[in-house]
């Protein structure tokens, strides 16, 4: 995590190290009745949803720089991984899709990935979902700096149109093609965007106040146990999805020893190593699962390669686009304070 960003929590590096644990085991090592590749890119999602309405709406970015600041988080890491395994691929002399490719480089393959898919490229559909509601959200930021949004009942009413997508599939699809469409699509997988973000807008400082601390451990615990594979799609969505958006923003009032768990330095580690962990472990998810390489073999491979990345190109490209950018967006800095606060509706 960025420590420049607002409200900085060790914590929350902690909760990204758990968001990326569960995902590697769920695909490397997958346990019997739980879906745990679905739970971390949900804790991933949730987490995406507090950070994006801090800096949105509780001590506003200014909307280039906020633009800016995700250019440089996701598009040289993904690009370059997208290009290395097309020039691995067409020297090797494997199949290649370019249509797969041009649907993760354009950011649409959570609509346009065909179940039967030959690229290593599956997994960006979350990524897909995360920028498509990062646009959004900014959308209903510049809405509210406005006057013309109230940025509580928006993000609010996007959550609930989410649910009621996924209550819609639920009438019309079954089985894998639930799973897939659900999973598939932002107007239902970015349920836990939105719905962090209105958890924080909404109750905060108020109603989370009031709940014990060891609330947090209830929710994660009550989250994980929704995304059993016999809970409903919807329920799972919901039920799950909503306790961990409430979970994640009680993080900075759970019990002392939780925040002390969750800043232990090798789980910080793993969390600021997790978008390039997460980038490179599907080549090697693929291998185990599609040409039988031990599992053990594949974790080391893409740990390696996740690891490799973070210093030689996610930090790198990061922090000099950062940088390159920084000095000319100084201008927009006291527009920031002149904004209404979250909640709010300028007059």
């Amino acid at each position: 995590m960025d420590q420049s960003l607002p409200n900085y929590s060790p914590s929350l590096d902690g909760w990204r190290a758990l968001a990326i644990g569960c995902l590697y085991i769920g695909h490397f090592s997958p346990v019997p009745g739980i879906n745990l590749g679905a739970v971390g890119v949900n804790l991933f999602f949730v987490l995406s949803g507090l950070l994006m309405a801090r800096i949105l709406f509780v001590r506003p970015m200014p909307i280039p720089i906020f633009y800016k600041r995700r250019i440089a988080r996701v598009f040289p890491s993904l690009y370059v991984f997208i290009l290395a395994i097309a020039v691995v691929y067409a020297l090797l002399g494997v199949r290649t899709s370019w249509s797969e490719t041009a649907a993760a480089l354009s950011f649409t393959n959570n609509y346009f990935l065909p179940n039967g898919s030959v690229m290593p490229f599956g997994h960006v559909w979350s990524l897909c979902v995360e920028e498509h509601s990062y646009v959004l959200l900014s959308l209903v930021a510049l809405g509210h700096r406005a006057g013309r949004l109230d940025a509580r009942r928006t993000v609010g009413l996007l959550a609930l149109l989410w649910l009621a997508c996924a209550a819609c599939y639920s009438l019309v699809v079954s089985g894998s093609r639930l799973e897939f469409g659900l999973w598939r699509h932002s107007e239902v997988s970015a349920f836990g965007i939105f719905a962090a973000a209105w958890v924080l807008l909404r109750l905060e400082p108020d109603a989370l106040r009031r709940l014990p601390p060891w609330s947090v451990v209830a929710l994660a615990l009550v989250g994980f146990a929704a995304h059993w594979w016999s809970v409903p799609m919807p329920l799972r969505l919901a039920i799950g999805t909503g306790a961990f958006a409430l979970a994640v923003n009680m993080v900075d009032r759970a019990p002392s020893l939780v925040r002390r768990l969750l800043s232990l330095a090798p789980l910080r580690q793993l969390g600021l190593w997790s978008f390039s962990l997460y980038l490179w472990q599907q080549p090697f998810y693929l291998l185990v699962w599609r040409h039988g390489m031990p599992a053990w073999q594949g974790i080391l491979l893409a740990l390696a390669s996740g690891i490799t990345a973070y210093y030689l190109l996610e930090m790198p490209a990061r922090n000099w686009l950062n940088r390159r950018w920084g000095a000319p967006d100084r201008k927009h800095g006291p527009a920031a304070q002149r904004l209404p606060p979250y909640g709010e509706v300028a007059s």
